[in-house]
């Protein structure tokens, strides 16, 4: 919003036009977020207003999310207008807490974002020293431990333990309007306080006021450390992570290279020290415009070498624009397992054959998709569609997968997906094909073998006849017999010119528990 003018930005509510957000000259003339627009026009003629997009507004909100990720890998959106980092382990890469969050608000300002900053040992406390702290510095630390955090927090107002507006009014009514008042307080003398409140009220008031009490105690121990606050990031936190800065931007792709090939040997070495191989990686190249670009790449086995790492991700690379620049690099772990020390190959040097299997499925995998990278195993089925099933590439055999005793029947190398309807001139009732029709194009049948007959699979169908059987229409839509899969006689035939066919008759002529004629289907090509 600009500021040469007071202006606001409103959205209907229960209560009329509220505003949502003001600017700067809004603000210095007493507009605050919450107000109704009729009261800050009386105050303010001259206001400007336009209307909230609430939506865009979440959205880019969790992109400045997606992109505060440089200052620790676990964060995630707070309300409406704030966002909470996890720093553990990562201030010492900016020289220290107060550096990291010197660079935080000062990037955060370049982007044209008035931000307001607390730095603490729990998060209830870095949201009250970020939303609540009257310092005028834009970035507000708490020294770590409970004695600290307290001295920190005592001047703020109870509305800085995130409580509802009713609880913060019923505090206020007691004469708890600050944090230091309300931890100087014995746990059973506020508790008293809450009872004493309710009970000129209802049985069920007291309940409700003893239940604000706890809400009080709950949010005062979280915010002083006392007891753990779950949190839920973007994503899932990284097993080991990985992270360089430079002071330049990198601009080049060489460069880019060079330093990911680098960060791909730290994350190496952070592995094998754990005992670990990752099996999928990802990589935040974070830009100074304020934009994120990622790129990921999952390993069919666990691995720990940096050669492989940054091949992986060697072609992705090329595709990422750095912008105006990148500064900060993450590589992540996302998930890994444990990695087993294996006997090299003896003698001759380079990776054992199963390695280098490994390898070039994963280059395929990050090169075509994973899921356009399979192998074929059997399945114990009769039905040529359902005999054979996509396994991942190094996953082991099933034993006894197939159908135990059954001799092998020719099939063609093609399968049509799905059989394809063709138009057949047979001896009547189960005579092979004499002519036949596909795709335009007629073809007379010189040899003809078969039938093999494969009958559908009852076990398929116990729930279709559970369903027929029902008739207080709760159990699902009725099934119309005709749509039940039917017998297959399947023929292999052969035209003059030496070319083989794979088709099947659907059904029986004349038989009385099959609705309409058989059909004929082409389901594959030898």
């Amino acid at each position: 919003m600009p500021d040469d003018r007071p202006c606001v930005l409103v959205a209907g509510g229960a209560h009329g036009i509220r505003i949502t957000a003001v600017n700067v000259r809004a603000a210095r003339e007493g507009v605050r977020a919450g107000m109704s627009l009729a009261d800050a026009r009386a105050a303010v003629p001259i206001l400007v207003s336009h209307p909230a997009e609430m939506e865009r507004d979440a959205r880019a909100l969790t992109r400045l999310a997606l992109w505060l990720g440089r200052y620790g890998p676990s964060r995630n959106v707070e309300g409406e207008d704030g966002v909470w980092i996890d720093t553990t382990g990562v201030a010492h890469l900016f020289g220290g807490e107060a550096a990291l969050m010197e660079d935080l608000v000062r990037r955060l300002a370049g982007f044209g974002i008035t931000a307001r900053a607390g730095l603490a040992g729990t998060p209830g406390a870095a949201f009250a020293l970020a939303r609540f702290a009257t310092v005028k510095r834009s970035a507000v630390l708490a020294p770590a431990g409970e004695a600290a955090t307290l001295a920190a927090l005592a001047e703020l107002p109870v509305d800085a333990l995130r409580l509802a507006p009713e609880t913060v009014v019923l505090l206020r009514r007691l004469g708890l309007a600050r944090v230091g008042h309300l931890a100087a307080l014995p746990r059973e003398s506020l508790e008293r306080r809450f009872a004493s409140e309710a009970s000129s009220r209802s049985r069920a008031g007291q309940v409700k006021a003893k239940a604000l009490a706890e809400a009080v105690l709950v949010r005062l121990d979280q915010a002083l450390g006392r007891t753990e606050e779950p949190r839920a990031p973007l994503g899932e936190p990284p097993v080991l992570s990985e992270r360089r800065s430079w002071g330049e931007p990198l601009i080049s792709s060489e460069a880019l290279v060079s330093e990911v090939g680098l960060l791909a040997e730290d994350l190496a070495r952070a592995l094998k020290a754990a005992g670990l191989g990752a099996r999928r990686i990802a990589l935040s190249l974070y830009r100074a415009d304020g934009t994120v670009a990622h790129a990921d790449a999952g390993m069919a086995r666990a691995s720990a070498e940096a050669p492989h790492f940054l091949q992986l991700l060697d072609a992705k690379l090329s595709q990422i624009d750095a912008g105006f620049g990148i500064d900060v690099a993450v590589l992540d772990a996302v998930s890994a397992e444990p990695l087993d020390p294996e006997q090299t190959t003896l003698g001759r040097g380079g990776a054992a054959p199963e390695q280098a299997i490994a390898a070039l499925i994963d280059r395929l995998a990050n090169r075509l998709g994973a899921k356009n990278v399979f192998r074929l195993a059997p399945r114990a089925s009769h039905i040529p569609e359902q005999a054979a099933m996509r396994m991942a590439p190094l996953a082991p055999f099933m034993e006894n997968s197939g159908l135990p005793g059954a001799a092998p029947a020719e099939r063609p190398f093609l399968l049509l997906s799905p059989p394809e309807a063709i138009s057949v001139m047979a001896e009547v009732p189960d005579g092979p094909p004499l002519r036949f029709t596909w795709r335009r194009v007629a073809y007379a049948v010189a040899k003809a073998a078969g039938p093999e007959r494969i009958a559908p699979e009852w076990w398929r169908q116990l729930g279709e006849a559970e369903i027929l059987a029902s008739d207080d229409g709760l159990d699902g839509e009725a099934i119309d017999p005709g749509q039940r899969e039917k017998t297959r006689d399947y023929y292999v035939a052969e035209t003059g010119d030496g070319a083989r066919f794979w088709m099947f008759r659907e059904g029986f002529y004349g038989a009385a528990d099959q609705s309409g004629q058989p059909r004929w289907y082409l389901h594959g090509l030898f």
